[in-house]
């Protein structure tokens, strides 16, 4: 009598492919990733970002503070901040919630609402650097539960991307520091960390975060 024999399912995340036989790779075979099958709905690419902003439901979401901060265009980017803050904290079930007045304070003091700002580092409203948009599209890297995929640099100058991916930066970053503290992270810690200045007593530092304070204070006050 024959018996039935439980087959064991092995999930493959890796398969070969064949490539030219080289002194790298003698045996003609490298291993590659099967990357967008593991992160498939945790994503987002350009025509992505343009979808996900257009269908995502606005209504009751909060709005970051207006006029009080006496930047020109101050106020344009409020409906991005607002979704894309929203998007995330629902996205990544964040349990202290991303403010829409953190951000748009954090782009107050990283672009004073300039999409086109550039330097040798960072571009965009949100100041994403390079070494940040190779991170933020890394499957192996720190933000890689829920990454982009072909965001170049000059894309960056897109007020849309460029929000999109600083709220995703900045969700991290406030995850980080929580690990880091052990507790919920204030909004000045949190922008610390964002900023790389955590417990430096710089006196550059120091003008960084009087600069994001001021702006800050200015949106919370009623």
């Amino acid at each position: 009598m024959a018996t039935n024999k439980k087959s064991k399912i092995v999930i493959v995340s890796e398969h070969p492919r064949r490539v030219p036989v080289s002194k790298k790779n003698p045996s003609g075979q490298t291993i590659v990733d099967r990357h967008l099958r593991h992160i498939e709905g945790q994503y987002l690419d350009l025509v992505l970002i343009d979808q996900t902003f257009k269908n995502h439901e606005k209504k009751n979401i909060i709005q970051p503070a207006k006029a009080k901060l006496f930047f020109p265009n101050e106020d344009k980017y409020d409906d991005y901040i607002s979704v894309w803050v929203d998007y995330f904290n629902k996205k990544l079930n964040l349990k202290f919630p991303l403010d829409p007045d953190m951000l748009k304070a954090l782009i107050a003091s990283e672009s004073t609402f300039n999409p086109d700002a550039t330097n040798k580092k960072a571009t965009g409203l949100t100041q994403i650097t390079t070494d940040t948009l190779k991170i933020i599209q890394d499957l192996t890297g720190e933000s890689k539960d829920f990454v982009f995929k072909d965001i170049r640099k000059k894309d960056l100058k897109d007020p849309n991307v460029s929000i999109a991916m600083g709220t995703r930066w900045l969700a991290y970053k406030k995850q980080y520091a929580e690990r880091l503290l052990k507790r919920e992270a204030t909004a000045d810690e949190v922008i610390q960390v964002y900023k790389g200045i955590l417990n430096d007593k710089s006196d550059m530092a120091k003008r960084i975060m009087t600069n994001y304070r001021g702006f800050y204070g200015k949106l919370k006050k009623k």
